[in-house]
């Protein structure tokens, strides 16, 4: 999968909840099983401190995220760190190929 098209999901996610996110950081390792292909990712990623961005943190799971053609099977927020100005979290999450 793209890593770009998991990026530009979770910025039009948070869009959807009034924050604007930049992604700092991705890393996709692709992983396999008997029965499915995907990627595993890790993201980091920034946002002007806000309540906003916030509850979209607290909420952000697998389901919040729309990803056409895949599967997004995992999604947490393993950290978080914010000050006055900015907030930053690490990602970490599954995905799919559904075709």
């Amino acid at each position: 999968m793209s890593a770009r098209r998991l990026q530009r999901a979770l910025a039009r996610s948070a869009a959807r909840a009034g924050a604007s996110v930049a992604i700092e950081r991705h890393r996709a390792v692709a992983w396999h099983s008997a029965t499915f292909a995907g990627d595993r990712h890790e993201l980091v990623l920034e946002g002007r401190s806000d309540p906003r961005l916030d509850a979209w943190l607290d909420a952000l799971d697998a389901d919040s995220v729309a990803l056409p053609g895949h599967v997004l099977a995992d999604l947490r927020v393993v950290a978080r760190d914010s000050d006055a100005r900015a907030t930053r979290a690490r990602l970490e999450g599954v995905t799919v190929v559904t075709g």
